[in-house]
C-alpha cells in the first residue's frame, strides 16, 4: 500500500463531505412531512434512527402502539461506557478506505415496495442500486485512494469482486446483478468468514492512538429482508475482525413495515447486534425513497472522522443565508 495523505481537515476530509445527496429533517422539512403522512404505505411503521430517536411516523399515528426495531439496541446503548468507546480512539484522519460491499440478492429484494411523491415505483434492489451509484461517485470524489470490493448475499455470502479504486467497475458489475433466489435464511457469519479470507487487517507498529493506518477495512450490509431468518452461526471470526480498531460494519436494512406477519424485528436486532464497539452506523427504511438516499448520503462519512451515529444533526441550510468569507 503507497503512504496515505491525509491533507488537512478542509482540504481531504470525509467528516463533512460535499455530497451528492442531502438529508432532509421532517420536523423542518414541511414538504417531506406532507410526503409521509400523505402516504398511506408509512402508517403502519416506526422509521428510528439506530441511536436516535427521531420518530417519523405520522401525527395520526404517534399515540398508537407501534412495532419499535430500536428496543435490542437502546437497551445496548444504556449499557455502553464511554471509557469503552475511548479505548477506540485512532487519529481522525482521511486515510483510504477498503470498502466491501455486501448486497443481499433474496428474492424480497425485487418486490415493489418504494413509491415516490411523483407515483412512481421501485424495487428495493433497483433503488438501492441507485444510491450505491452516487455513494460510489460520491466516495470517489472525497479520495481516490478508497477501494471498493463487492459481496452478494443469498444463504450464504459469496465474494464476487476483488478491491479496485475504479467506481466505474462496481457500478457496471451492479448493473448485471439482476438475478434474485429464494433465501429462507442467511448465515451473516460467513459474510465474515469470506472477508477474513481476503482482507488482510492493516497493523500499526507505534501507539495507535497516535499513528494512523495506512487504511481501514469497512464493511456495509444492504439487507432488504423481511420473512426470512438471520442467524450468526459462529462469531469466531467476527470477533476476531472486529477486534481490530481499523474495522467497521455498517447497514442499511431495507424492509416491510413490522407487523406480527414478518420478522423485521428479529432481523434488525441482529443487525444491530454486530455493533458491539458501538462505533456503527445502522439505518432502516421502509417504503420512503428520499429517506433511503438520506441514509446512504450519511454513510459518506469515514469512520475515524465521523461522531457516534447518536450524535448525528443534519439540517438544511439556506445558501442565501450562508456568509461568504
Amino acid at each position: 500500500m503507497s503512504a496515505m495523505e491525509t491533507g488537512s481537515p478542509s482540504e481531504n476530509s470525509d467528516a463533512s463531505p460535499q455530497m451528492t445527496f442531502q438529508e432532509y429533517d421532517i420536523t423542518e422539512n414541511p414538504l417531506l412531512a406532507d410526503d409521509i403522512q400523505n402516504d398511506a404505505l408509512f402508517s403502519n411503521t416506526t422509521r428510528t434512527q439506530h441511536k436516535g430517536n427521531n420518530s417519523e411516523s405520522p401525527p395520526e399515528q404517534q399515540n398508537q402502539p407501534l412495532l419499535d426495531l430500536q428496543t435490542n439496541q437502546d437497551n445496548k446503548d444504556s449499557d455502553s461506557s464511554q471509557d469503552d468507546l475511548l479505548e477506540l480512539t485512532c487519529p481522525r484522519v482521511n486515510c483510504p478506505e477498503k470498502i466491501i460491499i455486501c448486497l443481499d440478492l433474496s428474492d424480497e429484494m425485487d418486490k415493489v415496495t418504494f413509491r415516490s411523491r411523483s407515483g412512481d415505483k421501485w424495487t428495493p434492489l433497483k433503488l438501492i442500486k441507485r444510491a450505491l451509484r452516487l455513494f460510489l461517485q460520491s466516495k470517489s470524489r472525497i479520495n481516490k485512494k478508497h477501494q471498493y470490493a463487492l459481496v452478494i448475499l443469498q444463504e450464504s455470502a459469496m465474494w464476487v469482486r476483488d478491491f479496485s479504486n475504479n467506481p466505474r467497475e462496481i457500478i457496471h458489475l451492479l448493473d448485471d446483478l439482476e438475478d434474485t433466489s429464494q433465501c429462507e435464511t442467511l448465515n451473516i457469519g460467513s459474510i465474515f468468514d469470506v472477508i477474513n479470507s481476503r482482507v488482510e487487517l492493516p497493523h500499526v507498529s507505534g501507539d495507535p492512538a497516535i499513528l494512523p493506518p495506512p487504511y481501514i477495512v469497512r464493511t456495509m450490509l444492504l439487507l432488504g429482508r423481511s420473512q426470512g431468518t438471520i442467524n450468526m452461526v459462529d462469531k469466531e471470526t467476527f470477533r476476531l475482525l472486529d477486534s481490530s480498531p481499523y474495522f467497521f460494519v455498517d447497514a442499511l436494512y431495507v424492509h416491510e413495515p413490522p407487523s406480527e406477519d414478518n420478522k423485521c424485528e428479529k432481523i434488525f436486532d441482529c443487525i444491530c447486534d454486530l455493533d458491539e464497539k458501538g462505533m456503527s452506523y445502522i439505518f432502516e427504511a421502509a417504503r420512503n425513497p428520499t429517506k433511503l438516499y438520506d441514509q446512504m448520503a450519511q454513510l459518506l462519512a469515514h469512520p475515524l472522522q465521523r461522531p457516534l451515529q447518536r450524535d448525528i444533526a443534519y439540517r438544511l441550510l439556506n445558501m442565501a443565508d450562508i456568509e461568504v468569507s
